[in-house]
């Protein structure tokens, strides 16, 4: 069959086992951390519970209203997506000249007068001089 745009590709969905013990209502943590409680899809002992309801989630820990039977790995937590994406910072000197575009970086022309206050200052780097 022929697709227009990216090709279809399958993945399994991320599956978080858990075992209750009929007095914890908090597990965790899971595998990442849900976008909001209905990303999940959560099992005890095979009955479904509801998001919001039955559950709610605070960042990769689950917390059920009436705690789960004792059970070993009787919770199964399934995720629909890939949980939430945080904004990733690179760590301090860790970007490299390769990983910057071309043209990302404006060139700054001082002046002859501000050349040599610069070069007092101790400052250093790349910094193109002109009249």
């Amino acid at each position: 069959m022929s697709y227009i745009g990216n090709q279809v590709t399958s993945v399994p969905f991320t599956v978080d086992t858990l075992s209750g013990d009929g007095g914890t209502t908090v597990f965790g943590p899971l595998t990442f951390a849900p976008a909001s409680p209905a990303s999940i899809l959560v099992f005890i002992s095979g009955v479904y519970k509801a998001p919001s309801v039955d559950y709610t989630v605070n960042g990769d820990y689950i917390t059920f209203t009436v705690a789960p039977a004792s059970g070993t790995n009787n919770i199964v937590v399934h995720h629909l997506g890939n949980g939430v994406i945080a904004t990733l910072v690179p760590a301090d000197g860790t970007v490299t000249t390769p990983k910057l575009a071309d043209g990302s970086i404006t060139p700054i022309k001082f002046s002859s007068a501000a050349n040599s206050q610069i070069q007092s200052s101790g400052i250093v780097g790349s910094i193109i001089f002109g009249g």
